[in-house]
């Protein structure tokens, strides 16, 4: 069983060989790749390629990830960021003044909108090399998350409670941009496309408002990456407990969790859900390869024989995390998983 058919199998509830090794890891696939730069990467699809698939051979995990960082769609759409040379990009000035402009928010070609671009052809660039043994995944954003990239998070926040029905109408664009992005990945060669949607998390917002302000533009994200082909993979940050079993309702594949939740607590509230998490990258940055190795452990042994499991960090893995921690562990998990 190569390691494209591992992840197919976890994703599918039956058994592999072994539960897949899969991190959430994007422009810190750099870490492979000591002589490129962050922006290196960000900007240029054949270095962003390259240093998915060495990472993939180096470390020995079981797929791929694509993504450029959380200004990706703000960016395509007219924010302005900042991209410095080693580190993720930072927002300068968004689209937007008010959700009241939500009109200004068109849907870029991804074929020839940056960054998107870029990402696109770098998917194509990992599918032409590896696809055959390598599960790749691609990232986009939740429409809250687009949201915050043409808009002031504060501004947004404020708007959930004082403009709703604008609100609405801004996601309803931020979701078709989301879904446009999506597509162009799949069709370039992705099987799975995660999105990344922090604001939706319990730590920035309430239930309810998860339950009015998320969840329905989830689900016509996670629908239409369906219809086009491929798994959809929820990413929300935080503590996703009060949370969890609205997540399970929206449609999609595989649930990522992080550090800060209890495998066994989800899955009391969503079960039958794939999870993948959720070893601490702090842990990862700062530990040593014998606390790396016992976390693994720990969690593995609370995962038990369910196979609806991926092996992974419970957020992006930082660019200062040492080797020999990645090493060691992808080497727990390759010794402890079931």
């Amino acid at each position: 069983m190569n390691s494209r058919q591992r992840v197919q199998a976890a994703l599918a509830g039956a058994l592999p060989d072994r539960t897949p090794i899969f991190p959430k890891i994007a422009f810190s696939n750099t870490l492979a790749c000591p002589d490129m730069t962050v922006l290196d990467y960000m900007t240029d699809p054949a270095c962003m390629a390259k240093a998915c698939i060495e990472a993939y051979r180096r470390f020995g995990w079981d797929g791929v990830s694509l993504h450029t960082d959380i200004g990706s769609e703000g960016m395509a759409l007219g924010s302005v960021y900042q991209r410095p040379v080693s580190g993720p990009a930072e927002l300068q000035k968004p689209l937007l003044a008010s959700a009241g402009e939500y009109q200004r928010i068109g849907i870029p070609d991804p074929l020839s909108t940056e960054p998107m671009k870029t990402v696109v052809q770098a998917v194509r660039l990992v599918k032409e090399q590896i696809g055959n043994e390598a599960y790749i995944l691609a990232w986009t954003n939740g429409p809250l998350n687009v949201a915050s990239q043409v808009l002031a998070l504060d501004e947004l926040l404020m708007s959930l409670l004082d403009e709703p029905e604008t609100v609405h109408l801004l996601l309803e664009r931020c979701t078709q941009v989301a879904i446009a992005y999506g597509e162009e990945l799949i069709r370039a060669g992705a099987d799975a496309i995660a999105f990344g949607h922090a604001t939706a998390s319990s730590n920035v917002i309430s239930r309810s408002h998860y339950e009015e302000f998320a969840l329905p533009y989830e689900k016509k994200l996670i629908a239409a990456i369906h219809r086009f082909g491929a798994k959809a993979v929820t990413h929300i940050c935080g503590d996703i407990m009060p949370t969890v079993d609205l997540i399970a309702q929206n449609g999609s594949d595989v649930i990522d969790f992080d550090h800060v939740c209890d495998i066994k607590a989800l899955r009391q509230k969503a079960p039958g859900k794939v999870f993948r998490g959720n070893i601490n990258p702090a842990l990862l940055a700062m530990g040593t390869p014998a606390q790396v190795r016992a976390a693994v452990r720990a969690l593995l042994q609370d995962v038990g024989e369910d196979p609806r499991f991926l092996l992974g960090s419970g957020c992006e893995i930082g660019l200062n995390t040492p080797l020999e921690n990645l090493h060691a562990f992808v080497d727990a998990g390759k010794e402890y998983a079931g």
